[in-house]
């Protein structure tokens, strides 16, 4: 149901409601017997049970018109589900710009490189190098492995397929 529709479909019950409030007052009193018996039944009393008796249908009335103003009423909101392809570039700025410069320099040399190569990139020496390293491997960026005196540093196998 478009827009348009359910406000108009809005105003209507909204009148509707008003005028069953207001009406229903003067529809009450005049249904009600003036005189209290005739031959010998009160009519206060056989109005009062009438009104117990349907009191019931007035209360299911109100809980189906709340259940359609609700289900006219209520936004349906739907949910796309985007796939992101990650792209180099994209994943690069989420590094620090020394981890770039390490990434950068092992997707350069094949997607592996000796721990002391890097150490020759400018701006890093030795131990920035570990550090920077560490916390590469930490978040699962790059691996290292054992080679010699100094490390094997590769793409880790998820990242492989970016680079």
């Amino acid at each position: 149901m478009d827009k348009n529709r359910k406000i108009i479909f809005g105003l209507v019950a909204v009148a509707v409601f008003i005028a069953v409030v207001y009406l229903l007052p003067t529809m009450l009193t005049l249904a009600i017997p003036q005189d209290c018996t005739i031959n010998g039944r009160c009519l206060h009393e056989e109005e009062l049970n009438l009104f117990t008796k349907i009191s019931p249908a007035f209360v299911i009335a109100g809980f189906v018109i709340g259940a359609l103003a609700f289900f006219f009423f209520a936004e349906t909101k739907k949910i796309e589900r985007v796939e992101i392809k990650p792209e180099k570039e994209n994943v690069l700025t989420l590094l620090e710009k020394d981890e770039r410069k390490v990434v950068s320099r092992i997707v350069e040399e094949g997607g592996r490189v000796l721990q002391s190569e890097i150490s020759h990139i400018e701006g890093i020496g030795k131990v920035k190098a570990h550090r920077v390293l560490e916390r590469l491997e930490k978040r699962g960026v790059v691996e290292k492995e054992a080679h010699g005196k100094t490390n094997l540093v590769k793409i880790s196998r998820n990242l492989k397929g970016l680079f």
